[in-house]
């Protein structure tokens, strides 16, 4: 198949102040490739202010390709899988938002996809 890049938005809030950040997510579909950010980086610096959760993540039709996104913190796989049509915009019940995963303030994550 040929692969079809798709854009999400990737939701977290602080633990304790409960800020919430909104972050844009380019995927490229592309097996082993890492998700991009607005900077161009295939990694997000979470804000030492606090620690953090991703409360959702909001996909945009999703890929052909790739099945699964794999999470990384500070470059190391955490072992949770994301299901990115499991999370599209039409759903009412995405994946992160009854199983919030937290996320140490300072800590690099990353996202990578797979088939």
């Amino acid at each position: 198949m040929v692969a079809a890049a798709y854009k999400s938005t990737l939701i977290l809030k602080g633990i304790n102040k409960g800020q919430t950040i909104y972050m844009p997510m380019s995927s490229s579909d592309v097996d082993a490739a890492f998700c991009t950010f607005p900077d161009g980086t295939t990694s997000l610096t979470i804000p030492s202010d606090d620690d953090y959760a991703i409360v959702d993540l909001i996909v945009i039709t999703g890929g052909t390709d790739t099945t699964t996104i794999d999470i990384f913190k500070n470059g190391l796989n955490a072992s949770i899988q994301i299901v990115p049509k499991a999370n599209l915009n039409t759903s009412n019940n995405r994946q992160f938002q009854a199983n919030p995963i937290g996320i140490k303030g300072g800590n690099k994550v990353m996202f990578k996809q797979k088939n």
